[in-house]
């Protein structure tokens, strides 16, 4: 699976341990027809995390995280107006992970099997902190990006240092929460079919509490707080839409989200944190 490209093991950059990391949502409408093509761009960059096109088919939802503020100035007024058939778009910024999906399991594992593959540098959970990263740190998270599972001699020359500094900076990544390791498959092959992404509106004071509840759910596989009309947004896998049904008429409403602003299902997901996704032949 690994050799055919199905699943992908890399790292994922926990943005609220970054200091200057701030994780960006697109939401855009392009020209008809053209959605696969301005989506398959858009995926191909260096700062794509996901890349969705929802039903309506000229819809596309995408996660950006720019690495610092000129990053993020670039995208907005130069990258994103210079893609030809793009039409409206609306960016709002995460404020805080509930759920990110490197913390998200399909299933299928035992809970002893999980943790026996998580041998690794354990963050503290009591630091606040911000995480500065130098050059050099960015450049092992590049690279891991691509192979979470590329050795600390590959690394090394990769990024042009010993191996006794990469091994002591990727402890210290770890270690300050600032990388996780991340494997990404797609959902279908354990038979989550039905994809959608759920906007939620809510009072200020119900959006933390809410936020930590929905999290829970086995079905939500990502759960931030933006800004933006919405102040919750949910990315959430279903074997069928019976059990979507079920997840909006019922779960949400006993746990408090009387508010449900939009709900959208994923006809193709174009990438998926490190995996890229090929364009569907039809």
């Amino acid at each position: 699976m690994l050799d055919d490209g199905i699943v992908r093991v890399s790292t994922y950059l926990d943005t609220t341990r970054v200091g200057n990391v701030r994780p960006l949502i697109l939401v855009a409408y392009t020209e008809p027809g053209r959605s696969l093509e301005i989506g398959s761009q858009i995926a191909a960059r260096d700062d794509a995390s996901s890349v969705s096109v929802l039903e309506g088919t000229d819809h596309l939802v995408c996660m950006l995280i720019p690495s610092d503020d000129n990053s993020r100035r670039e995208l907005l007024f130069r990258d994103l107006p210079s893609l030809e058939g793009l039409k409206d778009t609306t960016i709002s910024t995460v404020l805080r992970y509930f759920r990110t999906g490197y913390d998200w399991s399909a299933g299928g594992l035992s809970e002893e099997a999980c943790e026996s593959l998580m041998d690794l540098p354990v963050s503290d959970p009591e630091r606040t902190d911000p995480v500065v990263l130098d050059k050099e740190d960015w450049s092992l998270i590049t690279e891991l990006a691509k192979d979470g599972r590329e050795s600390i001699a590959s690394l090394s020359k990769s990024v042009g240092l010993s191996t006794q500094t990469v091994q002591r900076r990727l402890n210290h990544l770890f270690e300050t929460g600032a990388i996780h390791i991340r494997t990404e498959a797609s959902p279908s092959f354990f038979g989550l079919t039905v994809e959608v992404l759920v906007w939620i509106q809510a009072a200020p004071a119900e959006v933390e509490p809410l936020g930590r509840a929905l999290a829970t759910h086995s079905a939500v596989r990502f759960c931030v707080a933006t800004t933006g009309p919405s102040q919750l947004l949910l990315n959430c896998l279903f074997e069928h839409e019976n059990a979507l049904y079920e997840f909006l008429t019922g779960y949400l409403g006993t746990h408090g989200a009387s508010r449900v602003a939009d709900v959208a299902v994923v006809v193709v997901a174009l990438r998926r944190g490190p995996l890229i996704m090929p364009i569907p032949v039809f």
